[in-house]
């Protein structure tokens, strides 16, 4: 397997039926999402994209995103997320400078992703729930995942350094692959999991570490398009979530949050910290609140991202992020302007 996109292909083979993607009430079942993104294959093949082509993903968590990721991964092209907060001037960059042929964008931010993408020269396609599945089922499915090799381009994730403009790094499928493998058993999932998908999918901690780890493995996404304290902990309780990433600013939110004391959390299998340094206090808080461990590590967008990490069941410092992660980020890492 070389095209991420088989991951879902895989799963959707295997369960169906189950739930891959749920946000409240609607729910989405592996079947339907595969078909979903078939459609989306669709689409892009009809404007002209060819694999190796750039799709800009300007979408917050909900299940439209993973509709249009693997969509997009589905017929070949590299997938370049975007913060859909971003303005006008920020989406012509991000555009231009990646050479983007088709823009998606969630309609409630219509008007930057509009203006930036015709200062860019670029074709804007709105993703407006009951609109853009009726435009889906205009389209032709692509029915076959595009084989890419190992080394293609998958995903190009812009990162800001000290100096100069924010610089794409190319990840190649084999980076992304590699770096699920190493997530999936880091945190122990399997088909069971139910995962809280709180952090951002246009960054490489959420859509590796829970979008692509999750539907590896046939688990179940219950997604949170903006986080809320007080609604994380309802949704960890409603659908019994077993696995909860995030950054420290959530747990200490949560930790605070009126609901704290009465929140049923007993399904919490692993929790992981990253992004920022815990502070040792709120670890122990949360912890001791919870009934749980979190475990922490570190990585980046230029590795895909986990780089090091503490392992389940043995014994950790808090304050540090562990051990490196076996095999790093697989090489084949490459830099683009």
């Amino acid at each position: 397997m070389a095209n991420i996109a088989d991951l879902l292909s895989q799963s959707a083979d295997l369960r169906p039926e189950h739930v891959a993607v749920k946000v409240d009430e609607s729910e989405l079942s592996y079947a339907a999402l595969d078909r979903a993104a078939a459609r989306v294959a669709g689409l892009l093949r009809a404007k002209g994209v060819q694999p190796g082509d750039r799709v800009r993903i300007m979408l917050p968590n909900v299940a439209h995103f993973s509709v249009c990721y693997y969509g997009a991964l589905r017929v070949g092209a590299a997938i370049v997320p975007m913060n859909p907060l971003l303005k006008e001037r920020e989406v012509a960059f991000y555009l231009g400078d990646s050479e983007a042929r088709v823009l998606l964008a969630w309609h409630q931010f219509a008007d930057a992703a509009h203006a930036g993408a015709e200062r860019a020269g670029v074709e804007c396609v709105l993703v407006e729930p009951g609109e853009f599945e009726a435009l889906l089922q205009r389209c032709q499915p692509a029915d076959e995942v595009i084989v890419r090799q190992p080394e293609d381009t998958a995903v190009i994730l812009y990162t800001s350094g000290t100096t100069g403009k924010p610089k794409g790094a190319e990840l190649t499928h084999q980076n992304i692959l590699r770096n699920v493998e190493v997530t999936v058993d880091l945190f122990g999932l399997d088909e069971r999991a139910v995962t809280l998908g709180a952090l951002p999918f246009f960054h490489a901690f959420g859509q590796t570490c829970a979008l692509n780890a999750t539907v590896s493995v046939g688990g179940t996404l219950t997604l949170i398009p903006r986080f809320e304290a007080g609604k994380a902990l309802a949704i960890l309780e409603r659908d019994t979530v077993t696995v909860f990433e995030g950054v420290p600013t959530m747990y200490a939110a949560m930790l605070h949050h009126d609901a704290a004391d009465t929140a049923n959390t007993s399904a919490l299998e692993v929790c992981v910290s990253g992004g920022a340094a815990m502070p040792v206090e709120i670890m122990r808080a949360f912890e001791a609140k919870f009934g749980c461990e979190i475990l922490e590590g570190y990585g980046l967008s230029e590795t895909s991202p986990v780089a090091s990490f503490n392992r389940r069941g043995r014994e950790r410092k808090p304050g540090s992020i562990g051990l490196p992660v076996d095999g790093g980020h697989s090489g084949l890492l490459k830099i683009g302007s």
